[in-house]
């Protein structure tokens, strides 16, 4: 479930069967120099022995290679000297670095295994790729000299840390240059030399030692390499940050921005001075480009403008979570249908689970001897039986062990949607691949819902604003089990602010009290099967309100506990003009009490069904056509049922329904979402 780490992908690369590396034709004494200035960038590794997490077994240490297993550290690249204090490497090298919460420091390695903390960033140029910096306590006796001017066909050589095993050179030729990518500012170099992960930030050698690039990356076996020029022209005393970066919303696929990031500070700063400094200017930068695009919206946005309408008028009746998106054919906003898989947790615990472009949507029903309370309490208590029920896994020696625990999150605060649903944010650290777990749950009458993302830690910024709005685009159902909502509505605070007006009464095969927005439900035993294991349902869309969108009660729905009998009472709203001709025959087949609307029975799959509009919902003196809304209800009894048995369980059924009072109440008016809560 969890992405590769590009930071670690190194480590992964580590296998015991290595092809040996050509060394070139370095003569002996410039092998020395070179070897001498070049260095391996490393990060400390995660100390196991404080790992926060649990397993279903022990970790097979004893299959990863003995090096590996032993080493403090990861190699992430190479370095290299130009004078007695300043070293050079790739800024892709440490940009992961400016944003991860597990790698907050970063060294050099020496061939004699001594290790040195980066110190100050002299300069920095995120275009050029390319960075300048000192390391605390240590000068050098050997740095290598810099060549202006390079030309096709002759020899050079890559110096680096090929697969983390030490510093390697490998031979060949300039075979030509390529723009840069982003502005086709200046050229690149393109070489035959062979270089390898951890290669990234060496030197580029003339056969004297000189150097005239630096090693960026590589393709289709061509090395890409920064002129020597070009890194002579970096900024003096200034970090220079420009890349084009393309924002979108996962629910709104066709809607991207393409825009340019950009600012400088002031140098020299230290290592931890740059990382604080960055996340600030990135934060505010990924922030405001992002408001950006949903203000570009307009009336595209949910639920603005006729598109949004579909959606708005449809009667939501899934059992699970589903998102709110827009078609990218049709350009309309929409139900998902989302896959939904099941596992069994015991004692009548299941965790339903689906995955929608990586975000992961659970419904998780609670097993009988955890609380209500607790859950909505205890974030560890409810990853934990997330965990039981969906497998994630740690690779480690070739084997994947599955992960149990992710302990006590290291953040949790809460957040409020736009629907005025109370969610509680919880964030975990991974430290063995920098990984973070980033939940919102909310609580449900039979458990939590919980909308999850396994990301980088570097990726926090970014989904610290993007799956809180992912929120306010997911439909929730309520529906439980009488005794469920009993233990469900006395958690005001936990409640959507809506929901905390309902009420329910409920005395055991007697009588079933509900009042919730603008329904009121007295059922007696004639009515239906009152059990504490009998299912009640508040299924929540939208409906116009005047000028306004609001949230709305749209489905009330009662189930029998053993049986399969179960009747529905809905809100049809009054379709706008612009939907298709499909909507404004269905209402008015409901106005004009059209089939099934008839109050007379029919049979279908195996049950006898009954419907009827509801005429104590309509407005006094309005035509049905003409009403705001209609409600109707529909009766199902399992197997043959006569006629007026049906006839008179659906006239009993309507006078223990009514609406709730003179002025029906409704959730909050929408409007496209504001930034995090």
């Amino acid at each position: 479930m969890r992405p590769l780490r590009a930071l670690l992908t190194l480590v992964l690369l580590l296998l015991p069967t290595l092809l040996p590396a050509q060394e070139g034709t370095l003569p002996p004494a410039v092998k020395r120099t070179v070897a001498a200035a070049c260095f391996e960038v490393v990060v400390k590794r995660p100390d196991e022995t404080q790992d926060p997490l649990t397993y279903e077994k022990e970790l097979p240490w004893d299959l990863v290679p003995f090096n590996l297993r032993n080493d403090k550290y990861f190699s992430i690249g190479t370095a290299f000297a130009i004078s007695d204090r300043e070293l050079v490497t790739a800024n892709h090298v440490f940009a992961p670095l400016f944003t991860s919460m597990g790698f907050q420091a970063c060294y050099i390695r020496d061939a004699q295994q001594h290790v040195y903390q980066v110190d100050q960033i002299l300069g920095l140029d995120e275009q050029r790729d390319v960075v300048r910096f000192t390391v605390k306590d240590r000068t050098f006796d050997q740095w290598l000299p810099l060549k202006d001017s390079v030309q096709t066909n002759d020899t050079v050589f890559t110096v680096g840390n090929a697969y983390g095993e030490g510093v390697v050179v490998r031979p060949g030729e300039i075979i030509g240059t390529i723009p840069e990518p982003l502005n086709g500012s200046w050229n690149l170099l393109k070489t035959s030399a062979n270089v390898n992960p951890g290669n990234s930030g060496g030197p580029l050698v003339d056969p004297t030692g000189r150097v005239v690039g630096v090693v960026l990356s590589k393709k289709d076996n061509i090395c890409y390499s920064l002129p020597t020029a070009e890194l002579q022209r970096m900024k003096a005393r200034t970090a220079v940050f420009y890349n084009k970066m393309t924002f979108s919303f996962s629910l709104v696929p066709e809607r991207t921005r393409a825009l340019e990031c950009a600012f400088e500070l002031p140098l020299p700063q230290s290592f931890t001075e740059i990382r604080t400094h960055y996340g600030e200017k990135f934060s505010a930068f990924y922030t405001q480009s992002m408001d950006s695009l949903f203000q570009s919206l307009g009336s595209e946005g949910f639920p603005d403008g006729a598109s949004s309408e579909g959606a708005i008028h449809d009667i939501p009746s899934s059992a699970q979570p589903q998102v709110i998106f827009q078609n990218d054919t049709t350009k309309n906003w929409a139900y998902s249908g989302l896959d939904y898989k099941t596992a069994e947790l015991g004692k009548n615990g299941r965790l339903h689970y689906a995955n929608a472009n990586g975000v992961y949507f659970f419904r998780l029903q609670r097993p009988d001897d955890v609380p209500l309370k607790a859950l909505a309490e205890d974030p560890k208590l409810a990853m934990d039986l997330l965990l039981k029920g969906a497998a994630v896994q740690r690779k480690v020696g070739g084997q994947d062990i599955r992960i149990t625990s992710f302990g006590k999150p290291t953040l949790t605060k809460p957040h409020t949607d736009r629907f005025g649903r109370p969610w509680q944010e919880s964030l975990w650290f991974t430290p063995y691949d920098d990984g973070i777990v980033l939940s919102y749950a909310t609580l449900i009458p039979s458990g939590l819902v919980m909308v999850v993302k396994f990301i980088e830690s570097g990726q926090l910024t970014a989904w610290s604003y993007d799956l809180p709005r992912v929120l306010d685009y997911t439909y929730i159902p309520y529906f439980a089990k009488l005794s469920q909502w009993e233990d469900y509505l006395p958690l005001k605070e936990r409640l959507p602010e809506t929901l905390r007006g309902v009420k329910l009464e409920f005395k055991e095969g007697r009588s079933l009290k509900v009042d919730a927005l603008w329904a009121h439900l007295a059922l007696d035993p004639q009515s239906a099967q009152l059990t504490p294991g009998a299912y009640f349902g508040l299924y929540m869309g939208f409906s116009h309100k005047g000028k306004d969108i609001v949230w709305d009660l749209r489905r009330v729905e009662f189930d029998d506990e053993e049986d399969d009998n179960y009747f529905v009472v809905l809100k049809h709203t009054h379709p706008a003009p612009t939907l298709p001709d499909s909507d404004q025959k269905g209402w008015k087949e409901v106005a004009r009490q059209r089939h099934p609307y008839t109050g007379s029975a029919f049979e279908e799959e195996g049950s006898t069904r009954i419907a009827t509009l509801l005429p104590g919902f309509l407005a006094q003196g309005t035509p049905a056509l003409d009403q705001e809304a209609l409600f109707t209800l529909y009766l199902v009894r399992v197997g043959k049922v006569p006629e007026g048995d049906m006839q008179k369980r659906l006239e009993h059924l309507m006078a223990t329904l009514g609406p709730s009072g003179p002025a029906p109440a409704t959730g909050p008016s929408l409007h496209r979402p504001a930034g995090p809560r």
